[in-house]
């Protein structure tokens, strides 16, 4: 089987990962880059022996290509999409599939329309314990759902390197009100939430947020997100999870992966699963989301993540930026 030619959109942190991966991966050919930072794409061509583009458009339009993946900010998916839709490609966009219910939905009318293949990048799919947590939920064997609870929290450094140019909603808790869905199996029906911020109120930013969401089947879900905590490596990747049925309940609880670093100055607890480097590769989730997404669409075969659950976290954040501005539960339609 021929690999599959992909080019990357977007070379950010996600996106240089997302090309060297795929420039390692035996199934992909890694033919191009594009992003308006030409420093970027020079290295990243350098690097990987693949072309260099300053727009999107002209790389797919110049290149023969098989599959985009799209890690260009968010406001730039919906148009990236459509135009490789147009254009016959299967698409990766990583999370969230976009800043809108309206714009979620266009995506996904043109990759429908056109006949294209389009899987969003939901990384925690392919956590070994987010996705047995999915699995049990999924399979009945927790029985009905009660409650869900999905906690994310970062130290305050990564809220202020962002710099207030993107919600807390859309960069980390994505990720699990989009799980919650996953879970629950049933669709929400509202949201109520509310915000603070202080260590963050000099760029207009959330400190923390909590969100109940509501759903059709009666289960009652929580969201607590937060990157007000201190500056400490040893909390980068501090996440728990927890789903109750009737029969059983299921449990996620992140901080020490199983390795700690010790210094005079400080503990740090690697990230083991998430993109971590060893035996010279890029191992973990996001290596095993692009190997899917490469061989799933060179077989055929359906993706893991589900496009109807990415819309409806997209309408869960929508309900929750209303709810905290009006102080009222808010239903999703």
């Amino acid at each position: 089987m021929k690999p599959l030619r992909v080019g990357v959109i977007g070379l950010g942190f996600i996106g240089l990962l997302h090309a060297r991966i795929l420039h390692e991966l035996s199934e992909a050919q890694l033919v191009a880059v594009a992003d308006i930072d030409a420093e970027a794409t020079a290295n990243a061509a350098s690097l990987y022996g693949c072309a260099a583009y300053s727009s999107y458009e002209e790389m797919i339009t110049a290149e023969q290509l098989d599959a985009v993946t799209i890690c260009a900010p968010d406001a730039s998916h919906e148009p990236a999409a459509t135009f490789a839709a147009t254009h016959n490609l299967a698409v990766l966009l990583e999370k969230p599939i976009a800043n809108t219910a309206m714009e979620a939905l266009a995506i996904q009318r043109e990759t429908s329309s056109s006949g294209t293949r389009l899987m969003i990048g939901h990384l925690l799919h392919f956590d070994p314990r987010y996705a047995q947590l999915r699995d049990a939920a999924a399979s009945g064997r927790l029985g009905e759902i009660i409650h869900l609870y999905f906690r994310r929290t970062n130290p305050r450094t990564n809220g202020r390197r962002l710099g207030g140019k993107v919600s807390i909603f859309w960069y980390i808790g994505i990720h699990d009100i989009e799980m919650m869905l996953a879970c629950a199996g049933s669709k929400p029906v509202s949201a109520f939430a509310r915000q603070v911020s202080k260590v963050n109120a000099d760029i207009g930013c959330e400190d923390s947020v909590f969100a109940m969401i509501e759903f059709e089947n009666g289960a009652i879900g929580v969201v607590e997100l937060s990157w007000a905590l201190p500056e400490n490596a040893a909390l980068g990747i501090n996440t728990y999870a927890e789903v109750v049925g009737r029969n059983a309940a299921s449990y996620v609880n992140i901080l020490d992966q199983g390795i700690s670093i010790i210094t005079d100055g400080e503990v740090l607890y690697p990230d083991t699963l998430h993109w971590p480097e060893y035996n010279g590769q890029v191992q973990g989730d996001l290596r095993q989301e692009l190997q899917h997404f490469v061989t799933a669409t060179l077989s055929g075969t359906p993706y893991i993540t589900d496009t109807e659950n990415a819309i409806e976290a997209v309408r869960v954040v929508e309900a929750c930026f209303e709810s905290i501005r009006d102080g009222l539960p808010v239903a999703i339609d």
